[in-house]
Parts: C-alpha cells; structure tokens; sequence
C-alpha cells in the first residue's frame, strides 16, 4: 500500500474500476471487459445499457521505442483543445489508470447528481485549468488519490515511503481513453502533449445512433494493436465505461407487466447483476486483505512437524527440472 502523496499501481479489473467510481460518488457507471472487437460483440454491449461513454485501452508498455508506435496523429495543440473537452497531462507514473477512468467519465454527459460532489467539484474547479495542472490537480486530490489506493496490493515487505518500481522483469502498462465529444471520437493519452482527434462521426453514423463512433473507435484501437506488433507480442485489455446495466433493467422493469414472461426475466437479470457486485465487492476485499501472516503461520506449522525441510527439497527438485526442459 502506499502512503503520503504516493500512488500505488492497481489491478486492471473492471470490478476495482467500478468500485473505485463509487467511491468517488459516482455509483451509476460501471466497466465492463470487453473480449473481442467484432459487430457481435459491440451489439451485444449497446443492447445491455441506454449509454456507452467510452472505451479504455490497456497495453504493455515496452521502453522509450513505444512513443514511436504510439500514434500516427498529430495531438491537438493546447489553444486548440475544446473548451468543453477534459484532457489531463499524466504526472503521476501510478495513476494512469484512475486518469484514463477520469478522462472517460468527465466527459460523459452525466449529471450532476450522477458524477457525484467530489467529481463534479474537481471538474468545475480544473474547468479552466491547461492539461499540465489538470494532471497536477488529479495528482493533488486527496480524495481520488485516496480511493485509487484503496485498491493497492498490501505488501508487509515495503517499507513506509518507499515507492516499488518495476524491475527490468517487470511488465509495464499503459491506458489511453476513447471519448465521443460533439460528434467527434478523441484518443485521451495523458503522455502525449494533447488529445488525438481520431475522426469525426458523419451524418450516417449519427443516424445509427448515440454509439455509433464504437465502429470508429474498433478501427483506432485494431489499428494501435498492429502498430504495437499485433496480439501474439502485446498484451493489451479493453474495457467499456457504460451506465449501470441495472438502471435499463430496472427501468425495463417498471414497465412490464407481472403477467408479461419478460418480467420474469427482467427479474433474472437484475439478480445476476447484484450477484456481479457482491462477487465483485468479495474479491475487491481480499485484494486488500494482507495474507502474509497466514503464509508464516503456515510455515511456522510445517516446520514444527518436521515436514518443510522436505517440501523446500521437494520445491529445489522441481525447479531444476522445469530448467532443464
């Protein structure tokens, strides 16, 4: 865990993303992992929610060389970022993905009882903030700075106030964020010096629909995963920020009769998501949870019987032969 002004690296999973959200008030988003890329899987995920905000991208961050391959577009100069449009330089190394979450969400078309007080607060006080203090300001919140680390792996071993940074054996990653803004999808990387204009959604996609920049947005991402060398080399992850899938169940809901068989249904569904938070509330709590004493109280228990010495011999054995194949 890290402690002060630190930031602790966290899980990309999108039940961390999603209670990291609530507790910054904003309880009405959610994250979902998407798997593919293709029409199916799109349809599938604008028919589950009323609203897609956007889409964050998560890739392995391999060195210096990576600014080469990251974008083939020129950024938008800082007098020519629209004033409506949330874009934060990255300052902090840790905070990449609560700020690729931010650029997401503070661009949505959210309420003001939906963002929440402590978001709608930091958006209305950075408004007219450059992108270089809108990343300071993110680094500076206590609140968000706190709720990120709530997140972070517990780990007795690190000192108070020493900050973990990967090794050379370490994997390394990177979010950029995917945001429709006036009929225009951007590509939010706070390493870059402003936002990516990706292309504009023309008069046919509009008249498809509020999601229809996703097919946009599909080819920018397909694109950035053959500049980085294509998946067999990369790792990469894909999550899209929607409206709480239970709103659309709920509201769906509301207006089926009890006699209708898709109210059963409905019903069904809103369960399985509230089995989803508690599953994902579970596996959040033992994220925190610090097993490192258990691991010596176990260890402690195998060598009063007598039966660790044999188990590390046993450990030593296996390892030399996983070596020599």
């Amino acid at each position: 865990m890290a402690s002060g002004d630190e930031w602790c690296t966290i899980e990309s999973d999108p039940g961390v993303f999603t209670e990291l959200l609530e507790q910054l008030g904003c309880p009405r988003v959610e994250l979902q992992e998407l798997w593919s890329l293709d029409e199916d899987s799109l349809a599938q995920l604008t028919s589950s929610t009323n609203r897609v905000y956007g889409l964050i991208f998560l890739f392995q961050w391999i060195g210096e060389t990576q600014k080469e391959h990251a974008t083939t577009q020129t950024p938008l100069n800082e007098d020519d970022i629209p004033s409506n449009l949330f874009f934060a330089h990255q300052v902090t190394t840790n905070a990449c993905a609560t700020q690729a979450i931010l650029s997401v969400v503070l661009n949505a078309d959210l309420e003001e009882q939906e963002l929440g007080s402590t978001l709608g607060t930091f958006q209305s006080f950075t408004a007219s903030f450059p992108p270089n203090l809108k990343g300071v300001a993110i680094s500076s919140s206590d609140e968000i700075r706190t709720a990120h680390n709530a997140f972070g792996r517990t780990d007795a071993f690190l000192h108070e106030g020493k900050i973990h940074k990967p090794t050379g054996d370490e994997e390394a990653f990177h979010f950029v964020a995917y945001v429709p803004q006036s009929n225009v999808l951007y590509e939010l990387d706070g390493l870059q010096k402003g936002p990516i204009v990706v292309d504009t959604v023309g008069a046919e996609e509009q008249e498809a629909g509020a999601t229809a920049w996703l097919g946009i947005a599909r080819k920018a991402i397909q694109d950035r995963m053959q500049q980085l060398g294509g998946e067999g080399s990369i790792k990469f992850n894909l999550m899209a920020v929607i409206e709480d899938k239970r709103v659309l169940l709920e509201s769906q809901l509301a207006d089926t009769a009890e006699s209708d068989p898709q109210h059963d249904l409905l019903l069904s569904q809103i369960r399985m998501e509230r089995d989803k938070r508690e599953l994902w509330k579970a596996e959040n709590q033992r994220r925190r949870h610090n097993y490192v004493p258990l691991c010596v109280q176990l260890l402690e228990e195998l060598a009063r019987d007598g039966s660790l010495r044999g188990l590390i011999e046993a450990a030593k054995t296996k390892l030399v032969e996983n070596r020599r194949r």
